[in-house]
């Protein structure tokens, strides 16, 4: 009897301990499905463009679908936007002039996150201003608008000497030249970060500080900066960037530095 129970015994704490096991190994948890969308809100000259960015938690499948007002991918009217994030509004501004871009997770078609885009009208035309710093600026294409955009680039250009300007197709820069990179639009104050899309080692940016950031005389936000195009750049177009480290905010002006081949 007393060796029956032991083994009686044995096998009861062996089934224990396998039981325990097996919920150790084999159960799982799961975790909400939670989609954080920057930037959350931007204003978005009309034919202009911003890209946005997502990150996925609760899933390793991370793949998102873009929307335009529940438009698969957007149309004409209310602007388009890639299976990367990369909005463009439309070339007029809609009626009304907000949108909403919607990044859906393919994981769980019920878990999304969204952002305001406002669409500004964007003016056209030669201007001279003066900006604070005693910087003649020439040739800006900004719109003026009574609301209060957070983020964005409206105009591109270079400074030679005291003496700025804008230009419709941004900046060109051949390999191992150096430029001042000049940009007007809104929300460009100090503590904001710049910086030029592709390989970090093809263009060096000195960040800017102090009167490198001023303002037109119409109250549009400044700022120069200077870059250094190494001589191994690959030649192309780059996009300009401006982020908001606080926000975590990103503008871009799509295809606003042209990098060129030596010599030409």
């Amino acid at each position: 009897m007393i060796r029956g129970n032991c083994y009686a015994r044995i096998l009861l704490g062996l089934s224990l301990g396998i039981s325990l096991l097996a919920v150790a190994c084999g159960g799982s948890q799961t975790y909400p499905i939670v989609l954080t969308l920057s930037p959350t809100a931007a204003y978005v000259p009309a034919s202009y463009a911003l890209q946005f960015s997502v990150s996925v938690s609760g899933t390793t499948n991370a793949r998102v679908t873009w929307s335009v007002n529940n438009i698969v991918g957007g149309d004409a009217t209310v602007g388009f936007i890639s299976t990367a994030g990369f909005y463009r509004a439309p070339a007029s501004v809609p009626s009304p002039n907000h949108v909403t871009v919607t990044a859906t997770s393919q994981e769980d078609g019920t878990k999304s996150a969204s952002a305001t885009v406002t669409i500004v009208t964007q003016s056209s035309g030669a201007n001279t201003v003066q900006v604070t710093s005693g910087q003649t600026i020439s040739n800006i294409n900004v719109q003026v608008s009574p609301l209060t955009p957070t983020l964005n680039i409206y105009g591109a250009g270079t400074c030679s000497g005291s003496t700025c300007s804008t230009a419709a197709a941004g900046v060109q820069v051949a390999q191992g030249g150096t430029a001042t990179i000049f940009l007007v639009g809104i929300g460009l104050v100090s503590g904001t970060v710049y910086s030029i899309s592709g390989n970090p080692a093809d263009v060096t940016v000195v960040q800017p500080s102090g009167t490198q950031f001023g303002q037109t005389n119409d109250g549009t936000p400044s700022v120069n900066f200077d870059i250094t195009v190494s001589s191994t750049a690959v030649p192309g177009p780059r996009n300009i960037m401006v982020t908001n480290p606080t926000t975590g905010e990103l503008s871009a002006f799509v295809g606003g530095l042209l990098i060129t081949p030596s010599g030409q």
